[in-house]
């Protein structure tokens, strides 16, 4: 097994670009819909703190390699344990929100909570084949 710092560097730079193209270009205009005032826009485009970013997704690069890819057995045991990770880290963030915050969209919770956990299965593969 490889220093685990290399795989979560490469798990972070897949959810990096996993998380440009979601958010950046497929599902910017969505997202600026259901949030309206709430986010920050600019030239039609969701401005991201990518400093807060980063640190989010290095740690949920961190717990896929700790919950997924260091037990995983093989790479469908590894893809398994990264999507229920990646589900159970959205549904608490979304349903969280859902709870406390007034209007938060309905929507957005299922198109998250299903993109949260294709994305921790998908970073849990790089993992696999990274460690």
């Amino acid at each position: 097994m490889k220093n685990p710092s290399i795989t979560i560097l490469a798990m972070t730079f897949a959810i990096i670009i996993l998380d440009y193209i979601w958010l950046g270009l497929l599902i910017n205009g969505f997202i600026i819909s259901q949030f309206g005032s709430l986010i920050a826009v600019q030239n039609g485009s969701i401005v991201v703190n990518t400093f807060a970013g980063v640190i989010v997704w290095t740690i949920i690069a961190s717990g896929c390699y700790i919950f997924a890819v260091r037990p995983g057995k093989n790479i469908k045991h590894t893809t398994l344990l990264g999507a229920t990770f990646g589900f159970i880290c959205y549904a608490i963030y979304d349903l969280t929100n859902f709870a406390i915050i007034v209007g938060y969209p309905t929507m957005f919770i299922f198109v998250d909570i299903i993109w949260g956990t294709v994305l921790c299965a998908v970073i849990s593969i790089v993992g696999h084949y990274t460690k």
